[in-house]
């Protein structure tokens, strides 16, 4: 029984996933103030882990909230697309997962706010990452359909911000989105 729940509950990920992949091309116009902690710390408690191991390897840092203007479905979305790509990056390094091996620090500098993901996965190689925002580009053939970095890109650029990620194979990967200030 638990195996099939945990089998659905991840399909329903699936599907919340496509669903979001797929509006992509119409990003809703209406805009709202969001949490960056309130985002994330939800997106985490919703987040299906495939094991305790795994969820306890995610730590998150609130160093200094901060608001900015967005559609909180959307980027809970951007989120849970970061963390999916950084668990299956852990899951593929050679060592097991300890906590921190995600570490996710909230934080401001100088006028942006910033959501900064950094794992210890096995990383991402220069060649790749200047392709890896492009839709259908995947560095995982055997899950990636290579749309989840595009989405998390437009939404990003939607609400006026930056992704990127600097990377070195076996050192794993840094994600940053950094976001204008709401005051």
């Amino acid at each position: 029984g638990t195996r099939l729940h945990t089998l659905v509950r991840n399909m329903n990920h699936q599907i919340d996933t496509q669903i979001a992949n797929a509006r992509i091309l119409r990003l809703p116009r209406h805009k709202e103030d969001i949490s960056a902690a309130e985002l994330v710390q939800g997106a985490l408690r919703d987040y299906p882990y495939r094991s305790t191991r795994e969820r306890e390897s995610v730590v998150l840092q609130v160093h200094r909230d901060f608001r900015f203007r967005g559609s909180h479905a959307l980027f809970s979305q951007v989120i849970d697309n970061l963390v999916k790509n950084a668990l299956r990056s852990l899951a593929a390094a050679t060592t097991a997962s300890k906590p921190g091996d995600l570490l996710i620090e909230i934080g401001t500098l100088r006028d942006r706010g910033r959501i900064v993901l950094s794992d210890q996965g096995v990383g991402i190689g220069p060649e790749l990452q200047q392709r890896i925002f492009e839709p259908f580009f995947s560095t995982d053939r055997g899950t990636g359909h290579g749309l989840g970095l595009a989405f998390c890109k437009r939404v990003v650029h939607s609400a006026q911000g930056s992704i990127r990620v600097k990377s070195e194979p076996a050192r794993g990967a840094i994600f940053t989105i950094e976001l204008p200030l709401v005051h």
